[in-house]
Parts: C-alpha cells; structure tokens; sequence
C-alpha cells in the first residue's frame, strides 16, 4: 500500500477589509437611526413651523406694539411663550396683549445745545425685596405698598400717592395677622402693620420731581428717560423737511422708541404724540407724570397734516391684540429664553413702570395675532439645511446598508469579505494546492503526472 501523503495546513488569510466592512455597516446603522430620529425631532421643531411661517402671510417689515395687558392665568388655551414645544402648554401661563400701530416718525433735532438726560425708574418688581404676607412678613409694614397675593413691594420712596377712600383696615400683626393679609391685592398704605386698601381713582407720581425744564424748547420722552435741549430745528428724516424751528418760540414735545445723541444732535425714532406747547406752561422743574400727561393729552399737534409724529390713534391698527414670542407660541432652546421675554414684553403699567413698546410682526389678515419674532430669510434657510442634512445621511445610509447586504458573504473562517474578494482569493487557494500538489509528486508516486 502506497503511503498516505499529509494534508496540507489550509494558510487562513483574514483579509483587510474584513474591519472596514464590519466599521462601515455599523456607522451607517448609527447613521441610520440617528437621521431617522432627527427627521421626527424636526417635523415638530423646524418642518412644521417653517411651512407655517411660509404660508402665514405676515409681512417682514415690523410695525410697533404697546404691552396693554400682562395676565397669569390658571388654565391656559394658549400663551405667549412656553419652553419645550414638544410638551402642550398646561397650567399656568402668562398672556400678553398689546396694541398693535403702525411706525411712527424719526426725527432729528439738529444744532442743539445744553442737552440733559433724566432717569425716572420705578420700583424694579424682579428684583425689589418682597414681604410675604404668610412668612409673617407683613406685621410691620409701615408706607405705601403694591402688593399681589400676599406678596408686598414698598414703592414709597418711588412713588407719590393722592388718594380718597380706603377700604377698612386689616391688621397683618399678631397671632392671626399672615392669615388675615394672606391675600392683600391692590395699593395699601400701611402703618404698622395695619394696611388699608386704596380704593380707585388715585394718582400716583414717580418721585421723579427735578425735571430741569428751564431753557429748553425740546422734550423727548422715552420709556422712563426724558432727554431735554435747546435745538434750533426739528427735521423729519424720512423726507428731509423741516417741521419746526425756535424761530415759533414754543417747546417741542414727542414720545419715542429711542433717542440717541449724536454728532448731528439728538436723533429720534418712532415718535409719536408730536405736540407744541407755550413757553409758560412748564416751570424751572417738572415732575414726570406731569410730562406724560403733556405728551399724550395736549391738544395742539406737531403737524398740522398729522404726517409727521402723529397722534397714536391715528396710527392704530387693531386693539388687545395676543402676543405670541413666535408663530408657535414656545422655543426649543431651553435656555430660560420664556423667563426673559415675558420680563421686557409683560411690562404693562401695572407697575407704574413705563409699558413695554417694541417692532413686532402681523398679518393683515389676521391682526389679531402679533409675533415678537419672525425671519422668513433664517427661517427659510434653516428649512433647507434641516430638510437636506438629515434626509441625505438617510438615503446614503440605507443604500450603503443595501448595497453590503448584496456584495459582503462570510466565508467558512467567519470573516467578511466582498463577493468579487472571495471569488479572487478561492482562485488563489487553488493554485496554491495545485502548485503544492506538483512539487510533492516530483520523482514518481501514485499521481498521474508520475506515470
């Protein structure tokens, strides 16, 4: 009997792309998910904001808007900012409702001199130190105080009340005294801790007295600043005219966005109210509330074609319109950015602050709903990028996935490879055994090449 000849050790070769193959699959699965994910996530926060946007019909030219009316209500329909919009709004939540105008004039008051800025700021309710009725805080109370729920801000040293009639006293001291003034809402003037309600109409002034009014023929209120000059003209700067000049010898009167001090004088944008008032209706000092009166109830007007810083009411467009911060009502940042814009937006006077005016966006369509943001430029931008982004790492993915699961086998050894690999290197082995097979049978055997 002939003897057996060995097998031959099979030579295992774990091709390279073996890792490439098995990295490639598993990014693309990741990919793959993560886009899909993303595709849900942004039908809510960027497709579906963004069609609504495109199709509102809202002008991208902002007009003005004035807080009227800042409320919290218990069960909210709907609010001008919540966090999240994944979440419907539930609970409490703050609506704001503003008067809506068109823009006002702006103007520059050109060669002036002895320019003077005054501050009139109220009580800061965020910030200002609160008394809590049910920590007992409340028993000591002495002064005029603005208090809500329970919650009581001295505004004494801010504010000037003239008042009538009170409603009969509580008393906030003693063993029952935070139960008794657990619910104080209103304007209270207490002493030692027994407050009466004020009861309306009272005026309240800003202790804001020192207005120096001598010597100057412009006055220009904005919010709780009031900047006064001596100017020698008034020029409107959408058209260039002149709309007054100290040569008339009277003041000069307008309420304004902003006032801003420049090289060619005082410059001035979106003012309204423009009125004219005799030298001798204002003293050396003024009092601010006397100056706001002034601005909004004088009855001789800037022009007399009521073109240039008309009256408001001629530029009204809707009343106790609702305030959204953008058309969906909520953001997605989670940044605290609700915290913010309800503090500047839901100043509405109650306060005794000035009222929160800002631009804001409407469709005349539908007046009845105001935006504080709108871009359709970003907003149409950030459509494509989110469409083309996330749905193009979806398709090359899937067909990277499709086109492995065609092409990728695994062979005996449980490696991956190409189909076009596999076939290459089978050649391979069997030239190998067949070469191998040649060598052993040189010299004679029981090969054919032998005989």
């Amino acid at each position: 009997m002939p003897k057996k000849k060995p097998t031959p050790v099979e030579e295992l070769l774990i091709p390279p792309q073996d890792q490439r193959i098995c990295g490639t699959i598993c990014l693309c699965q990741m990919t793959l998910v993560l886009s899909s994910v993303a595709i849900v996530y942004l039908t809510v926060a960027i497709y579906v904001p963004s069609t609504r946007a495109l199709q509102s019909g809202i002008s991208e030219h902002p007009v003005m808007c004035t807080t009227v009316r800042a409320v919290t209500v218990e069960t909210c329909d709907w609010g001008s900012c919540g966090e999240w919009c994944l979440s419907k709004t539930s609970g409490s939540c703050m609506q704001i409702y503003v008067n809506l105008r068109q823009n006002g004039s702006n103007l520059l008051l050109a060669n002036c001199t002895n320019i003077a800025q005054k501050f009139c700021y109220g009580k800061d309710q965020e910030v200002a130190k609160k008394n809590r009725c049910i920590a007992d805080e409340c028993k000591n109370l002495t002064g005029t105080f603005n208090c809500t729920t329970g919650n009581c801000i001295d505004i004494t040293d801010s504010f000037e009340c003239v008042y009538r009639e009170t409603d009969p006293p509580l008393k906030c001291s003693g063993r029952r005294g935070k139960i008794t003034c657990i619910d104080l809402h209103g304007l209270y003037n207490c002493n030692r801790g027994t407050c009466e309600r004020i009861r309306s109409p009272y005026n309240c002034d800003r202790q804001c007295g020192d207005i120096p009014t001598r010597n100057k023929n412009v006055i220009m209120m904005s919010g709780d600043e009031v900047y006064l000059s001596q100017c020698q003209r008034c020029i409107d700067l959408d058209t260039g005219k002149e709309v007054w000049n100290e040569s008339e010898e009277n003041i000069v009167m307008a309420s304004c966005l902003n006032v801003v001090n420049t090289s060619r004088g005082l410059e001035a944008t979106d003012c309204i109210n423009g009125t004219l008032l005799a030298n001798n209706v204002l003293a050396d000092m003024a009092n601010f509330t006397y100056l706001s009166y002034l601005s909004v109830f004088n009855t001789v007007i800037l022009d007399k074609d009521r073109k240039v810083a008309p009256p408001e009411v001629d530029l009204l467009i809707a009343n106790d319109s609702k305030l959204l911060i953008n058309l969906e009502g909520c953001v997605n940042t989670l940044r605290d950015e609700c915290k913010d814009f309800l503090k500047f937006y839901g100043k509405d006077g109650t306060d005794h602050n000035a009222r929160a005016r800002f631009p804001c966006f409407y469709s005349t369509e539908n007046p009845e709903v105001v935006v504080a943001r709108f871009d359709l430029a970003t907003t149409t931008k950030q459509f494509i990028i989110a469409s083309l982004l996330p749905t193009t790492l979806f398709i090359v993915s899937c067909l990277t996935l499709i086109f492995c699961q065609r092409t990728v086998v695994v062979g005996d050894d449980a490696k991956m490879r190409f189909q076009g690999c596999v076939k290459a290197e089978t050649d391979s082995v069997i030239e190998k055994a067949a070469s191998s097979n040649n060598i052993n049978d040189r010299g004679g055997g029981n090969s054919i090449m032998a005989l």
